[in-house]
């Protein structure tokens, strides 16, 4: 029985009498394959889309909700709302329509049963599967949350369980809608808030927030641990009123044998008072991964370093005596438990345990024969395989391989640790012959110049996945790690037990790494052919969502980024602890402007992988998109001191200074990637960005050609380019500008870059056609991110400079209204209103920009800026901010 047939089998609501048969017909889009059932809202019917064949689930809205205009387009807003969300344990809302004056809404169709049925067929579920899905449920709201949408009604009938044991959260948004029209229905509960589900505050009709649903978590919990609740009553009434009143009963009085962490979680998420609750399910999330609770913030206790002094009192009366002695047990006892207070008493009373030493270690390419394909990307495999595995380990610094790839290039094996700032370092030789493979494998310690192991391994290539695993046991040996039953667990894990599906996977990789068009799709051929030989295979379905990025970078074809997303999300479903299903998800989720489900990815990401300088830099691009400067520039300088010695953690750093106006800090990162390494064309023409932003043409332009020498790309040509516009150099930057736009035709923002030159220069037929094109591009990249501010705002700019000043203003506000912070996007702003002539509004707007951080500097030179430099007000603007700057 499908999953929404058990929420809605409930007597038919007034005013929802239609019956659908199945075969009809609904409307030209629809066919009916089934009635589900009914419920508060209205009928739920499964259905077939002709349009996209897939089965889907219609729910048709009653017809008093429906003929309300002020409740549907309250319901409408927060259906959109949480359309918003992508996450895959939430039920995607597809559609709100309307055939013949029946509303409806479309989504995702679940085969399977409720959360509420399975607790009532089978009671207390086992603890790895509760805890299995309350992280699920807990990693759904954490990507609700941050978008601003609040579920308000999470109950175990809305949270769907298909056969394959995924989890969705459904009817997300509903509650809100719909509450407003409450006084008009008999099933209050049901639209307000489920009453044994509801939190305190819901309880006394107090304002709600996220927080509420995390109350909702925390008996949702409770009861899959335990299969009862905390509160009980002889009615609804009682039940709400003990939810306000008194504090729930210990899952552990129903359970004694749950761990003491559980329970804990649990009871941090039933507290009555917000300030002690979790405040997010990322904290939740923590707690679980870790293995304890955290206590609540008014219940930290603190041992001081020297006992305090004791205050001399009146002797008790012998019961008061006792009552406090027995106070002070109690006390001890409580706070012994506390693991943080316990470990800080026993290190006092029996010293300090040694420490677990810390690793700093690099794994150089495997050797392979330069004439045996077949042998090189066997040896990137076992590298690979080691990679991943000891990444994962807290103790172990492991340099990424993309910093390895650039140190080894060196010619001795002490330049490469020196410039990797590692110790250990960990090479390989792999050779073959028929059937066989043979793996040499040796640990030097560097400085030490000496080596600390060395074996041989050999096998049949069809064990490679066996051989690996003894690599990985002996060198964990070797570099004497203690590991966990976790970490153990982790590294005996295959990524599939099909050896022709690995081998292919291995190829894949391989010609991935050559980063042309051609050698990705020959690679995405493989992940397919991985695939169809182990669908379980998750580790090829994160590589095929990666090449799929690639393609879309390069292309700008939005299929492409669909692909990704798709295959990210099924990767995700075979193994949600795999980091690189996580960065995949994360690194779609940027591209699609999905920031908020990006950055929830990529935390998870690093909690498995905690000291991945590649997951920083990932998460700093995540908060980068998403205009939060704090997290970004702190996510980058973790990124620095995970890998110091890799010139990209460096380079990233000085991008988002830039980003936020801080541009001697900028340009000093970009001296730091010099120094690691001198010939890096990106770094001169990030130099060159940074002078241009300040108005230090002569400095820009020799750093944009540096660049250009070192080699010419599309992107330092635009930038050089506009330094030329700035200067009125028109001719020099119609000729560069117009290489960058035959090197990069689909990049927008050179073509558009090429018609400003023309523009400026008087030769308008040749710049119409161009901001025409300029504005496809724009239209063409919505298809994957419709909400892309600086997308956004680079069209208001294009249809100001075409003349269109009405819809130049539509777009620019709207960027504002998705990134309302951006300094850039003010700016831009006020560019859109000086093209217009509306001076008194490209002043003030200019002001907010400098406010921001703009600098004053580029303003003085804008070629759209010319008529305003005739007004006194504008050199007032740019004193009054220069002085500032200084």
């Amino acid at each position: 029985m499908s999953s929404q047939a058990s929420r809605f089998a409930r007597p038919a609501a007034a005013g929802a009498s239609l019956q659908l048969e199945p075969g009809d017909d609904f409307g030209p889009r629809y066919r009916i394959e089934s009635l589900i059932g009914e419920g508060g809202m209205g009928k739920v019917y499964k259905a077939y889309d002709k349009d996209l064949d897939r089965i889907v689930a219609l729910k048709l809205v009653r017809s008093e909700l429906a003929s309300d205009p002020a409740s549907m387009q309250r319901f409408k807003q927060e259906l959109l709302l949480a359309s918003r969300i992508s996450h895959k344990n939430i039920l995607r809302i597809h559609d709100l329509g309307d055939v013949e004056g029946m509303k409806f809404i479309s989504m995702t169709y679940v085969e399977g049963e409720d959360l509420g049925d399975v607790i009532t067929r089978e009671g207390r579920l086992p603890l790895e599967r509760a805890v299995a899905i309350f992280k699920r449920l807990c990693g759904a709201l954490e990507a609700a949350h941050a978008e601003g949408v609040v579920h308000r009604d999470l109950k175990p009938r809305n949270i769907l369980i298909d056969r394959l044991d995924n989890v969705y959260i459904s009817d997300f948004g509903l509650a809100k809608s719909l509450e407003e029209s409450a006084t008009a229905m008999t099933r209050t509960g049901e639209i307000l808030g489920t009453p044994r589900y509801m939190s305190p505050e819901q309880a006394q009709a107090l304002p709600t927030d996220h927080q509420s649903d995390l109350y909702s978590l925390g008996l949702i919990f409770y009861e899959m641990v335990t299969g009862d609740v905390p509160f009980r009553g002889g009615s609804m009434l009682q039940v709400m009123n003990q939810r306000v009143m008194q504090a729930p009963k210990n899952p552990q009085s129903v359970v004694p044998e749950l761990p003491d962490y559980i329970a804990a979680i649990i009871m941090r998420c039933l507290e009555k008072d917000q300030t002690r609750r979790y405040q997010s399910a990322a904290e939740i999330l923590k707690d679980l991964d870790a293995g304890r609770a955290a206590p609540t913030p008014a219940s930290t206790l603190v041992i001081p370093e020297e006992p305090a002094p004791v205050a001399v009192k009146a002797k008790p009366a012998r019961r008061g005596w006792l009552i406090a002695a027995g106070a002070l047990v109690v006390a001890v006892a409580l706070s012994m438990a506390i693991p943080s207070v316990r470990n800080t008493v026993l290190r006092r009373q029996f010293g300090a345990a040694a420490p677990v030493p810390e690793k700093y270690m690099a794994i150089l390419p495997f050797r392979a024969p330069a004439d045996d394909e077949k042998l090189k990307y066997q040896a990137a495999g076992v590298v690979e395989s080691l990679s991943a595995k000891l990444f994962q380990l807290k103790n172990v610094h492991l340099a990424s391989a993309a910093a390895v790839e650039t140190a080894s290039k060196k010619d001795s094996i002490d330049k490469i640790a020196q410039d990797l700032g590692v110790p250990l370092v960990v090479q390989g030789t792999v050779q073959g012959s028929g059937d066989k493979i043979s793996i040499t494998v040796k640990l030097d310690d560097v400085p030490g110049k000496k080596t600390l192991w060395t074996q041989e391994f050999s096998g049949m290539r069809q064990d490679l996945l066996t051989v690996q695993d003894d690599i990985y046991n002996k060198l964990v040996a070797a570099l004497d790690l203690k590991l966990g039953n976790e970490d153990l667990a982790r590294g005996a894990t295959h990524p599939t037990e099909d050896v022709g599906a690995y081998d292919l996977y291995l190829r894949a990789k391989s010609l991935q790494t050559k980063k042309d068009e051609k050698s990705v799709k020959d690679a995405l051929d493989l992940y397919d052919q991985a695939i169809k030989k182990d669908p379980g295979f998750a580790l090829a379905y994160a590589g095929l969502s990666a090449a799929s990025i690639y393609m879309y970078d390069s292309t700008k074809v939005s299929s492409w980024s669909e692909k990704a997303l798709s295959a990210a999300q099924q990767a995700q479903r075979l193994n949600d602890n795999l980091p690189e299903v996580h960065f995949s998800l994360g690194g779609i989720y940027v591209v699609t402007g999905k920031t908020a489900e990006a950055i929830v990815e990529l935390k998870r990401a690093l909690q498995l992988a905690p000291n991945s300088d590649d997951g920083y830099r990932r998460l700093g691009a995540a908060y980068l998109a998403n205009g939060r400067k704090v997290e970004a520039i702190d996510a980058y300088q973790k990124a620095v001191k995970a890998n110091p010695y890799y010139w990209k953690n460096h380079s990233q750093l000085g991008i988002a200074y830039g980003r936020f106006a801080e541009y001697d800090n900028s340009i000093k990162a970009f001296r730091e990637v010099l120094r690691l390494d001198p010939g890096n064309f990106d770094t001169y023409a990030n130099i060159g960005i940074a002078y241009g932003r300040e108005g230090k043409w002569d400095e820009s332009i020799q750093a944009f050609q540096k660049s250009l020498e070192l080699k010419p790309v599309s992107g330092t040509y635009k930038n050089l380019g506009v330094v030329y516009l700035f200067q009125g150099k028109y001719p020099e930057a119609i000729n560069v500008l117009q290489r960058a736009v035959n090197l990069s035709p689909n990049e927008q923002l050179f073509v558009g870059t090429l018609a400003n030159a023309y523009r400026y220069s008087g030769q308008t037929d040749k710049a119409a056609p161009l901001y025409d094109r300029a504005i496809a591009l724009c239209f063409k990249a919505f298809q994957v991110n419709p909400r892309d501010a600086g997308n956004l705002g680079y069209l208001a700019l294009y249809y100001a400079r075409k003349g269109d000043y009405t819809r130049a203003l539509e777009y620019i506000r709207r960027a504002r209204s998705i990134n309302g912070n951006d300094a850039q996007l003010i700016y831009n702003e006020a560019l859109v209103h000086a093209i217009a002539g509306k001076q008194t509004d490209a002043l003030h707007t200019l002001g907010e920009a400098f406010q921001k951080g703009y600098k004053p500097e580029e303003a003085k030179n804008d070629p759209e800026l010319k008529a305003l430099r005739t007004n006194p007000e504008f050199d007032k603007l740019l004193n009054e901010f220069s002085r500032k700057a200084n």
